[in-house]
């Protein structure tokens, strides 16, 4: 009876272990580090944006994959546009710069 109980938990655990790990698996192509080096270079470049009069951070969104930026948000120049592109190429890791930043006034003629 112990050991059908033993072998019963076994099987058990390893169903829940198996079933945790392939949740946790990742579909992005991305390891482990690669994630943890996108979310530094975000956190550089959203630091950046903050730091800089010149943009309004709180309305630009800061996204990364294998090194590559996406900006996207908007802003009310296109100064403001340009700097920040200007501000995340300037950052360590950054392999290029999407800009996808829309001009406030651009919406409002659509």
């Amino acid at each position: 009876m112990k050991s059908l109980f033993k072998k019963s938990a076994a099987a058990g655990l390893l169903a829940a272990a198996l079933l945790f790990s392939a949740g946790c698996s990742r579909d992005d192509g991305k390891t482990a580090g690669q994630t943890v080096d996108d979310s530094a270079i975000s956190a550089k470049v959203k630091a950046a944006l903050a730091k800089d009069p010149g943009v309004k951070a709180i309305e630009v969104n800061v996204d990364t994959h294998l090194g590559a930026v996406q900006l996207s948000g908007w802003v009310n120049t296109a100064g403001e546009k340009a700097r920040a592109e200007e501000l995340a190429k300037a950052i360590p890791g950054v392999k290029k710069v999407e800009n996808k930043i829309v001009l406030k006034t651009d919406v409002k003629k659509s």
